[in-house]
């Protein structure tokens, strides 16, 4: 974890000025600035639009009963992209994009879901069901079962002399 927090806190701002610098020197200083405030912009109000769609459907599957936890996940992704979107850069740009449209947001939590049960060793969702390992080395088989009751048995047919 300390290294992942290096690389964000340190790694990135230097990628972040090295792409800079290289974007200068092809496009120059005011094209550079130009377009880093116009993703700022661009990705305020397309955050803006996407957070109330995922309002919305975070809203509706509320009021249908039913578990909000795509919505949900939706939300934090459309506020991280835009956040990453106000931050001044080109990489974290592309992330932000990357993480407000749905296509690709969808890819991210997919991605994140697996990860998280490799981690956990869990099976992610769309494994199916099968054998799988558990605490102590023991195996895991998820299943279905039905309770029937026992069977009628047959009357004893005894004949009496």
């Amino acid at each position: 974890m300390g290294w992942i927090l290096f690389l964000l806190f340190v790694g990135l701002p230097i990628a972040e000025i090295a792409v800079f610098i290289q974007a200068g020197d092809i496009i120059g200083l005011w094209p550079t600035l130009g377009l880093v405030i116009l993703t700022a912009a661009a990705g305020a109000a397309l955050a803006r639009s996407e957070g109330r769609s995922a309002m919305r459907r975070l809203a509706a599957a509320v009021e249908a009963g039913d578990t909000p936890t795509g919505p949900l996940i939706d939300a934090v992704a459309i506020f991280l992209g835009g956040v990453l979107l106000l931050t001044p850069g080109f990489i974290t740009d592309c992330f932000g994009l990357s993480l407000l449209f749905g296509p690709t947001r969808g890819l991210w939590g997919r991605a994140i879901v697996a990860f998280q049960a490799r981690r956990s060793g869990r099976r992610p969702p769309s494994a199916g069901p099968g054998p799988r390992p558990g605490p102590g080395g023991t195996t895991i088989i998820d299943g279905e079962y039905e309770e029937r009751p026992d069977p009628p048995q047959p009357p004893d047919r005894r004949i009496d002399p």
